[in-house]
């Protein structure tokens, strides 16, 4: 049996918490983006992801709310729920120690980050950050896994199970399908058709109904439409 004085002979990595956190600006409007924060680094000097190494006795989630508070500035919703993307485990991912990453994707709604600390950078079709150079460390493939991760969730045209309206809640209630639709388009990086999107949708949705009769928007140009929130239980 291995005493606990033998394991102090086992060499141990440094363990970090990353954070890809993104976001749709302007859900509600006719041109939302998807996008991800960045931040500026000193030590290293640099371009990178929210992040910290795990203090002695501290869980994964700990830290995960630890970075969000100490490093980003924010306060993490109930409704918000942080998701595994993977370990990044390459021992030369940093330069300065054995570090490996339990990495995190933590999607939010725009004002949910109007006070924090970074640069929302807008995400290309393709997946890269618009106009973003490398990210230190290991911290692209973090966002190339966050990114497709989301994806996946809103892309529909090749699924026929599991599909759900907005499945990290982007888009604030009540919306039209128009606004929804612009909402997956964002996300998934292209166009989608229109009637194929409508038809799969409106079965999980319900329409705003005010004394039995449909809410029309108000506020959209053109004609006015349909107002629907997502299905309830």
């Amino acid at each position: 049996m291995t005493s606990p004085t033998d394991l102090e002979k086992f060499p141990r990595p440094g363990v970090t918490v990353d954070l890809a956190i993104l976001t749709v600006v302007g859900a509600s409007d006719t041109n939302p983006e998807l996008r991800l924060l960045v931040q500026d680094r000193a030590d290293p000097a640099g371009r990178a992801l929210p992040g910290g190494f795990i203090r002695e006795r501290w869980t994964v989630a700990q830290t995960v709310d630890d970075v969000l508070r100490r490093k980003v500035g924010i306060n993490l919703s109930t409704s918000v729920e942080p998701r595994l993307l993977r370990v990044f485990d390459d021992p030369g991912r940093d330069e300065r120690t054995w570090a490996i990453s339990v990495a995190h994707s933590v999607s939010m709604r725009e004002a949910d980050l109007a006070n924090a600390d970074g640069d929302l950078v807008r995400v290309t079709g393709d997946g890269r950050l618009d106009g973003e150079g490398s990210l230190l460390f290991d911290h692209d493939q973090i966002v190339a896994a966050a990114v497709e991760s989301l994806r996946e969730r809103y892309e529909f045209r090749y699924r026929y199970v599991d599909v759900h309206p907005d499945p990290d809640g982007f888009l604030p209630s009540p919306f039209t399908l128009h606004q929804l639709r612009k909402v997956h388009e964002a996300v998934v990086g292209a166009e989608l058709h229109k009637d194929n999107f409508n038809r799969r949708m409106k079965p999980l949705l319900e329409p705003l109904l005010r004394k039995g009769e449909p809410v029309l928007s108000e506020s959209l140009r053109g004609r006015p439409a349909a107002l629907y929130r997502r299905q309830r239980g």
